[in-house]
């Protein structure tokens, strides 16, 4: 048995007591109480330091003045959050300790069994904030099928978070779609387990509703799009009997089937209208040409097996990247239910990241995006798609789609409407650990949920790979510009010179 820390205090529950200590307890540390046969893992909530001839109001030189004397006299209390027998499933007394129940600080060999060492099934992200030595690991399985949402402010270290977890599931076979809306893991690692995948559509397996937002036609246009959906649907038929369509043919043939319809006199007095269409399908090709091709490779179908396939999304817009995310996730949905159904489709459970989530799934504007990571947030489960919600505006993001992510890694959080919508959206998350996330350094997290057998505070491993994308160095860049611009200029005046001699 480790040391004796202390001894519960007061009236203690089943749920958390109150101690006293001598020796030095850290928050978020773990400590062991035995009681009514079982040995009990507690987590140090609160803790405060007093000293009990300091009381009250002192001046600064009474202070000091009883300092000289009392330096012995000083003692730790606290809060304890009862987490359960870790030998019994963590299961928690249901009759409360007797105060004066002593307190132990919490083995490593036990807080090592507990937080996974040496399953095969887990991934290491780091270590205990309190206690270097015991390393924390969590559950593939149940990130998979149980979400993670990682949050934090700028600079609190999410990439780093979001690569340590990723070289895990890589280390594990793991297959990983992210998409990235920066550009940082399109250069990830060494490029032997990374799959970049160009961001070109197939017009054949895009949806109608899809297409047309391309097109800027929206509901209340509504003989546009009678027309547009007519023209859209018959050329599709026509490209997919041919199968060897280049993409300048299917905008001629879209184009032309349009110029059909404002050639029919049976349509004379829709005449503007098609015209409109016949525009916005010109200014569509001139702005998102690139992005189509009836011979391109479905983004879902060049999903490989144990990489990080990367879609790059960091030069399209939000509107653009919304569609695309939207169009993969719906046939990456389908493709895993038709496999699992009737053995054709996507043949390996996926993990999906989503940068910058309270974009896609914003908690004000109905994207696209939003409907299928609802979906598959509620459906996944069953069909091995899992997700993970990366975002620095967690109050942007949509509460139902957070709620959905069962796991939780929170860094610094410091303003409160984003630690209110957070815990709001978390049945664990109590506000005594909500009172710890402004005090987090960078790349330390609150880890929480179904992946971790019981919350734990956690220094975040350095991730390994290298990831581009990290923040630029204005004083670097303008040093470096400096350099050769008097380079150039040094040049000129020397050639400059040189020609003044041969003349």
């Amino acid at each position: 048995m480790s040391d004796v820390l202390g001894v519960c205090v007061g009236e203690p529950g089943t749920r958390e007591v109150e101690f006293v200590a001598s020796q030095k307890v850290s928050l978020g540390d773990y400590v062991e109480i035995n009681y009514e046969g079982y040995r009990v893992l507690g987590f140090v909530r609160s803790v405060r330091r007093i000293n009990k001839h300091i009381e009250g109001i002192f001046q600064p030189e009474e202070v000091e003045s009883i300092k000289k004397l009392t330096s012995q006299d000083s003692f730790f209390k606290g809060t304890i959050s009862i987490l359960g027998d870790p030998t019994r499933g963590m299961f928690v007394p249901r009759i409360p300790p007797e105060p004066g129940t002593k307190v132990y600080r919490a083995s490593a060999e036990i807080l090592k069994k507990v937080f996974g060492e040496g399953d095969e099934k887990k991934i290491k992200i780091g270590h205990l904030l309190t206690r270097p030595d015991v390393s924390v690991y969590i559950d593939v399985d149940s990130i998979v099928s149980r979400h993670l949402a990682i949050l934090a402010v700028t600079g609190g270290g999410k990439s780093n978070t979001v690569s340590v977890i990723l070289e895990g599931l890589l280390s594990k076979s793991g297959t990983i779609l992210v998409f990235d809306m920066h550009g940082e893991y399109v250069d990830f690692g060494d490029g032997e387990k990374l799959k970049r995948i160009d961001l070109v559509l197939n017009p054949l397996r895009l949806s109608y509703q899809e297409f047309r937002i391309f097109a800027n036609v929206d509901d209340s246009a509504y003989i546009q799009d009678r027309y547009l959906r007519k023209a859209f649907k018959e050329v599709v038929k026509e490209i997919t009997e041919d199968f060897k369509t280049p993409a300048e043919e299917f905008w001629a043939r879209l184009e032309l089937e349009l110029q059909k319809y404002r050639s029919d006199e049976a349509f004379k007095d829709d005449w503007k209208s098609i015209t409109g269409v016949i525009n916005k399908v010109e200014d569509m090709k001139e702005f998102y040409g690139e992005l189509f091709d009836p011979l391109a490779t479905p983004i879902v179908d060049q999903i490989e097996f144990g990489k990080l396939n990367v879609v790059d999304l960091s030069h399209v817009d939000e509107k653009i990247a919304d569609i695309v995310v939207s169009h993969v996730l719906r046939n990456v949905l389908e493709n895993r239910k038709s496999y699992v159904r009737y053995g054709s489709g996507l043949p390996f459970p996926l993990f999906t990241v989503l940068e910058e989530a309270h974009i896609l799934a914003s908690s004000t504007i109905n994207t696209r995006s939003r409907y299928w990571i609802s979906r598959i947030a509620r459906e996944g489960r069953k069909f091995g798609l899992g997700l993970c919600l990366v975002t620095q505006r967690p109050k942007a993001l949509d509460s139902n789609a957070l709620s959905q992510a069962n796991n939780m890694i929170i860094l610094r959080l410091i303003e409160p409407g984003d630690q209110r919508h957070v815990q709001q959206a978390s049945e664990s998350l109590s506000s005594d650990l909500v009172e710890q996330l402004p005090s987090l350094n960078v790349g330390e997290a609150l880890v929480m949920g179904k992946m971790i057998p019981v919350p734990a505070l956690v220094k975040i491993d350095l991730a390994k790979m290298k990831r581009s994308g990290n923040d630029i160095s204005a004083v670097e860049e303008w040093a470096k510009y400096r350099e050769q611009a008097s380079e150039t200029k040094q040049k000129l005046e020397d050639l400059m010179n040189m020609e003044d001699m041969e003349f």
